[in-house]
């Protein structure tokens, strides 16, 4: 992990649980070295960074491009690991950088929804994890973030903010049996719903905790 990047890490980890008193669980569960794909739920512009945070790996993550363009903001992303992307196309480019990153061992965060849920929900995903997974071999770690959208409520402590991660899957689990292993949109989409089957027991995990009265809301 560089310098930089470890130190950033410490000190937003420190400040996000100074503010929130957040919770961070199955953190034992993100393979410390190898080609992994973290894939999160994502409902705020937190999401990178809360996740980044909670991750003990040095992370790479997808961004739109056109973040990238003022001039401070822009070199500053990039030199924690940001890729460009362009949104509502099919950038080749972007995506070839993000498979680099994973075919040398290195860690992303996707967000299989491709954007952030506007209603806090689960929606379906996209066929890019997907196709990441299949041509890399990476495996992946699903995340849920919880409260992420409430950003005055978790820094008033009204809300407990929590960062959840999964087992590790291999593609091939994700598919299911079902599933053909010939590259394509329709392998790729069933990787894709895999992912958000493990994100919906993360979540359906809290709830019933909830539901029984064990954890705080």
């Amino acid at each position: 992990m560089s310098l930089h990047y470890s130190a950033s890490r410490f000190l937003l980890g420190g400040f996000v649980a100074a503010l929130s008193g957040w919770e961070v669980r199955g953190r034992e569960q993100v393979p410390s070295s190898g080609g992994l794909i973290v894939a999160s739920n994502h409902t705020s512009y937190w999401d990178p960074v809360l996740v980044g945070s909670a991750t003990v790996r040095e992370l790479h993550y997808l961004s739109k491009e056109e973040l990238f363009r003022p001039p401070v903001f822009g070199p500053m992303i990039r030199a924690f690991n940001a890729i460009p992307i362009r949104r509502g196309a099919v950038d080749m480019r972007g995506l070839a950088k993000a498979m680099a990153v994973l075919r040398a061992g290195q860690a992303l965060i996707v967000f299989p929804e491709g954007t952030r849920s506007r209603d806090g929900e689960l929606h379906e995903a996209r066929p890019g994890l997907g196709m990441l997974a299949v041509a890399t071999g990476a495996r992946v770690v699903p995340a849920y973030v919880e409260h992420s959208n409430r950003p005055m409520k978790w820094m008033l402590r009204q809300v407990k903010l929590r960062v959840s991660f999964g087992p590790v899957r291999t593609w091939q689990e994700l598919a299911g049996p079902d599933a053909g292993l010939e590259p394509g949109r329709t392998l790729y989409q069933s990787v894709g719903n895999g992912v958000m089957r493990e994100i919906a027991a993360l979540r359906a995990g809290r709830l019933n905790e909830a539901t029984r009265g064990t954890v705080n809301p």
